[in-house]
């Protein structure tokens, strides 16, 4: 008869995906992951797999966990260029923050590492970033209807814009330490708007 597992497993997964987040998928050992998780090597691969499983998991609970407060903001009602600043200065402020080591966006992150290598994980990563394109899209829709987007391209277009947009802010803040230079780049992001 199979033991009980003695651990709460969302509560590993996070352990984990913190893990995979600060130092990457490649830089991170099943011993890293023993060690920060408190949870040893065969229960991990008894409960998650291998560490490729458990990465994809971790993938799947981010996506899980930030779905519904990643755009809170621009779900509310409100007039939309307002919603927009208040969302890139939180934005913002996620990324340059000191305590999370201005160690970007997880997503972000896992694109640029595995994107062009892995076909599993830059399908999750795929996923994640379409539902981010989806909010930004049905956002522009209510602005549109509101007479409140005033560019000349589609809102498809501009939410792929405002998408790379944020994606360049989360890897900016890992290298510029001016919080200016950040809040340029959203000031012209912004401009689409009326």
């Amino acid at each position: 008869m199979a033991r009980p597992r003695e651990f709460d497993q969302e509560a590993v997964l996070d352990k984990a995906m913190e893990l995979f987040w600060q130092k990457g998928y490649e830089r991170t050992s099943i011993q890293d992951l023993v060690a920060h998780t408190g949870v040893h090597r065969g229960s991990l691969y008894d409960t998650f797999g291998d560490k490729n499983q458990l990465f994809l998991t971790c993938l799947n609970r981010f996506r899980e966990v930030t779905k519904d407060r990643a755009f809170r903001i621009l779900e509310e009602d409100g007039n939309p260029k307002e919603q927009l600043s208040r969302y890139f200065d939180k934005l913002i402020d996620l990324a340059m923050s000191e305590e999370t080591a201005r160690r970007g966006c997880f997503i972000t992150n896992t694109a640029m590492e595995l994107g062009a290598v892995d076909p599993v994980t830059s399908s999750r990563v795929g996923t994640y970033v379409s539902d981010m394109e989806m909010s930004f899209y049905k956002f522009l829709i209510r602005a549109q209807q509101q007479g409140e987007l005033k560019t000349e391209h589609s809102a498809q277009e501009a939410a792929r814009f405002l998408l790379s947009t944020r994606n360049g802010l989360y890897v900016l803040a890992k290298v510029v330490t001016d919080r200016k230079v950040l809040e340029d780049a959203a000031k012209v992001a912004l401009s689409i708007l009326v």
